[in-house]
C-alpha cells in the first residue's frame, strides 16, 4: 500500500511539473492560417526568451495600449461582457517584433520602439486577425509558451 501512496505523489508532482512547462490550446479562426487550422491543437512550451518569428500562445487580459494605457478587453467566443480573467481563450500570434526592435511600419504608435516586458504580435492571416493593430503590446507575463517552429507562409 505504501508503494502505491509514493507513486500516486510521484505522478502528481510529475503532472504538476509537466502543467508548468507545457500548455495546451486549440487554435479558434483562421487568424493563423495557413500555419495553423482551425480546431487543431497546438502544445506551446515555456520558455525565458522570445524572437521574432516565434507563434505564441498568450491570455491578452487587459492588455496595455500602444500608448502604455490599459485598455478593456473584448469577450472571448461565447462569453459575455463582463466574464471573469479565467474566461478568456488563449490567443495564438506570430511574434513580429520584440522588446527594443523597431516597431513595425503597420502598427500605429507614438514608440519608436518596443518596450521593455512586451512584443508585437500579429496573424499569420492579417485580414482576419485580431492581433496588436487592435490588442495594442503584449506582455510577457501573459505569455505561456511558445509552439515547436514552423514557418511563417510565402509572402507574410
Amino acid at each position: 500500500m505504501a508503494g502505491l501512496a509514493v507513486v500516486a505523489v510521484v505522478l502528481t508532482a510529475l503532472l504538476v511539473l509537466l502543467r508548468r512547462r507545457y500548455v495546451v490550446a486549440r487554435v479558434w479562426g483562421h487568424s493563423m492560417s495557413p500555419t495553423f487550422h482551425d480546431g487543431e491543437r497546438v502544445v506551446a512550451t515555456r520558455r525565458r526568451h522570445y524572437r521574432v518569428g516565434d507563434v505564441i500562445v498568450f491570455r491578452p487580459g487587459s492588455p496595455a495600449s500602444l500608448s502604455g494605457d490599459r485598455v478593456a478587453e473584448p469577450p472571448a467566443r461565447g462569453e459575455a461582457p463582463g466574464g471573469t480573467a479565467t474566461d478568456v481563450a488563449w490567443r495564438i500570434k506570430r511574434i513580429a517584433a520584440v522588446a527594443g526592435d523597431p516597431v513595425p511600419a503597420w502598427l500605429e504608435t507614438d514608440h519608436p520602439v518596443v518596450p521593455a516586458g512586451r512584443v508585437v504580435v500579429v496573424g499569420d492571416n492579417t485580414g482576419h486577425s485580431e492581433d496588436s493593430r487592435q490588442l495594442g503590446y503584449i506582455d510577457l507575463a501573459a505569455v505561456a509558451g511558445a509552439v515547436p517552429h514552423r514557418a511563417a507562409p510565402e509572402g507574410s
